[in-house]
């Protein structure tokens, strides 16, 4: 009988004393569509971490459909222990931020930053990629090209003469990605503007057609590189050149496209040589710290940024680009 108290008393102080943290139990995952390679590979990651915490999963595909999204967190929000969101709905979001704080469970906002502020529920983070950092490292890249090649002045104007394929209009990463570039490439003293700059809305075949009309518009020949907001966009615009005798293994037909995302299609091409670059975000920590924010209590921004090195503030955490390139 002795033992058994003594078993129980051990039993009882070791729960006291251990780290601190929330049960496992379930999450609600709401993700506005799980078709882009990006989201599928950020909820496969997360997944993976947190199973290794004993997380079980509830996944809500609102199939690009905002009302959908929405409906769905209204109906099953209530039934999990803390949430984790991807989402370019303002109504979403907003109504993920009001019913946490109504249950006081966790919420996560992953890869896509909210449109509305979450900062007046303190449970409340965003962890997604540096945004800014991709649009400078496209500049870097477009820029060591040129010093590698010597030249991709074809026209002889001493203009840049580029194509800029952005993502949807007013989208907060599209402006960051699109004005960091911008800004890179002044930086390495490359003169602008570009020869086209249009809104692509994150989506292939858009990318192709605005290719294909830039082709037939400014002609082939005067077209020096082309930058995209995505890889999905940057593998239109390769269809649309391909279809013109470009990029297709010959140096001298070849315009340098380079896109961001680490999409595998896109990695398969610049390994081909079609596409000579893109930026990949870390999304394995992206997810690594997603899982820990939904299940360590006292989990603080001066902790993240000493474990993993990034930017933090105002609890949104910023996670790293790196470069895939060839040429």
């Amino acid at each position: 009988m002795k033992a058994v108290l003594l078993l129980k008393s051990f039993m009882f102080i070791s729960a006291v004393f251990s780290l601190p943290s929330m049960a496992a139990g379930e999450t609600n995952c709401f993700y506005i569509s799980l078709k882009p390679e990006i989201i599928a590979k950020t909820d496969a990651l997360i997944k993976d971490y947190g199973k290794k915490k004993n997380i079980s999963f509830m996944t809500h595909d609102a199939k690009s459909n905002s009302l959908n999204q929405v409906f769905q967190i209204d109906s099953d929000f209530k039934f999990a222990d803390s949430t984790i969101v991807i989402t370019n709905d303002t109504t979403s979001a907003q109504n993920a931020i009001t019913l946490s704080k109504k249950q006081k469970t966790p919420l996560v906002f992953s890869l896509i930053k909210p449109l509305v502020s979450f900062l007046s529920y303190p449970k409340a983070w965003f962890v997604g990629p540096n945004e800014s950092q991709a649009g400078f490292m496209q500049a870097d890249m477009l820029h060591e090209y040129i010093q590698k090649k010597g030249s991709i002045d074809k026209n002889h104007n001493k203009i840049l003469d580029i194509v800029v394929i952005r993502g949807e209009k007013s989208n907060p990463d599209e402006i960051t990605r699109t004005t960091s570039l911008m800004s890179g490439l002044i930086t390495h003293g490359h003169i602008l503007p570009t020869l086209s700059d249009t809104y692509g809305n994150w989506d292939y075949d858009e990318a192709y057609n605005i290719m294909t009309i830039q082709i037939k518009k400014q002609g082939i020949d005067n077209i020096e590189a082309v930058v995209a907001n995505s890889d999905e966009m940057a593998l239109g615009a390769l269809k649309a050149l391909q279809e013109n005798g470009y990029n297709k293994g010959d140096s001298d037909t070849f315009i340098p496209v380079f896109g961001i995302g680490g999409n595998n299609d896109a990695i398969k091409a610049i390994d081909e040589g079609k596409i000579s670059g893109t930026v990949i975000p870390d999304l394995d920590t992206l997810a690594k710290i997603t899982i820990e924010l939904i299940t360590e209590k006292n989990l603080t921004e001066q902790k993240i940024r000493e474990t993993y090195n990034l930017k933090v503030e105002n609890r949104n955490v910023l996670v790293e680009y790196s470069e895939k390139k060839n040429f």
